[in-house]
């Protein structure tokens, strides 16, 4: 680094920490206020139910000769804290495309879309089916002037993804943002009662309307085990891009809840098609470690691609890692 980076560091440092705080006190006791207006303290009590929760896993590799992904997921159910795995499925393959992150878009809608489908598989297993993230998210916030029903009339049980068959990167592209809206439909549409998506993060400010996050607000400025009401919003069809999806899906009706699972625990949101908070909070609670709902813990734990599995992927496939510092010989 320049050595006019730590002059600027020295001479700056004490405005730079004043940027630094998370509020300063007279917002903080302003915020503060709006807080506790909207945090409700809930002493969870012991529920039981049965659950299946779902996550997935993926890897990306640029190389001079294509991308190289690795995408998994897996389903397991729980009954307290008993947890059995019942599927899981996966993909390794090579994506010929112009841009990196292209690719990495690709992939995720990839593994996205093996997550809805284990869900879709498995949702009759369970009470509540668990899925990491957000509905939002699951989504996606672009909008669709012209809707496509190419893909409408697949059958979301086979675990083949359609739109892997397409050679053409934008159509590809497309198809992927299409299936995943049709298979999101379907388990909408089958299993609306029980859908829980739990996000552990949020850049959400829609509840206090703060330049700071709303999950950030509430882990700072509270600790006791609560939530907060219900937020009702509904799905925005010009985000589908599925006709099929779009007509189903389009106005429904949802809800968004922050709660705490246990004291000093970090803050979740919840995406929901039940506004019975407590309830939730109930069951989740009985099956949480430290806050967080243990059957998502585990399966995270499965599915994450770790670094030793992208060493061995790389070695089983003769990719070779490069270690030496990058320097032209003629200037050594």
């Amino acid at each position: 680094m320049i050595k006019e980076i730590y002059e600027q560091l020295v001479s700056n440092k004490a405005e730079i920490e004043k940027q630094l705080q998370f509020l300063d006190d007279i917002r903080n006791l302003e915020i503060e206020k709006k807080v506790k207006e909207k945090w409700v303290k809930y002493s969870p009590k012991e529920a039981t139910g049965k659950f299946i929760a779902i996550d997935g896993g993926e890897w990306v590799k640029d190389l001079r000769s294509g991308t190289l992904y690795v995408v998994d997921a897996e389903v397991i159910k729980a009954e307290g804290y008993k947890i059995t795995k019942l599927d899981a499925r996966g993909f390794i393959g090579v994506l010929k495309l112009k841009s990196g992150d292209a690719a990495k878009e690709l992939v995720s809608l990839i593994m996205q879309l093996l997550e809805l489908k284990l869900a879709y598989k498995y949702g009759n297993e369970a009470d509540y089916i668990l899925l990491d993230g957000s509905l939002s998210k699951k989504i996606g916030d672009r909008e669709f002037k012209e809707k496509d029903s190419t893909l409408d009339d697949i059958d979301i049980n086979n675990d083949k993804i359609y739109a892997l068959e397409e050679s053409n990167e934008a159509l590809m592209h497309k198809y992927l943002i299409a299936e995943n809206h049709v298979v999101i439909s379907h388990l909408i549409e089958k299993y609306k009662d029980k859908l829980l998506w739990i996000a552990k993060n949020s850049r959400s400010t829609e509840l206090f309307d703060e330049n700071i996050s709303d999950i950030a607000l509430l882990d700072t400025l509270t600790s006791e085990t609560g939530y907060t009401k219900p937020l009702e919003k509904s799905i925005n069809g010009k985000n589908l891009l599925s006709l099929m999806a779009t007509k189903k899906l389009d106005n429904m009706k949802y809800y968004s809840s922050y709660v705490r699972l246990s004291k000093g625990g970090r803050v979740l949101k919840i995406d929901m098609f039940t506004n019975d908070i407590e309830k939730i909070v109930d069951l989740l609670s009985t099956i949480s470690i430290r806050g967080y709902p243990y059957p998502l813990l585990k399966v995270h734990t499965d599915v994450k691609i770790t670094r030793q599995d992208r060493e061995r992927i790389q070695q089983i496939l003769n990719i070779k890692k490069i270690t030496s510092e990058w320097w032209p010989n003629q200037l050594s």
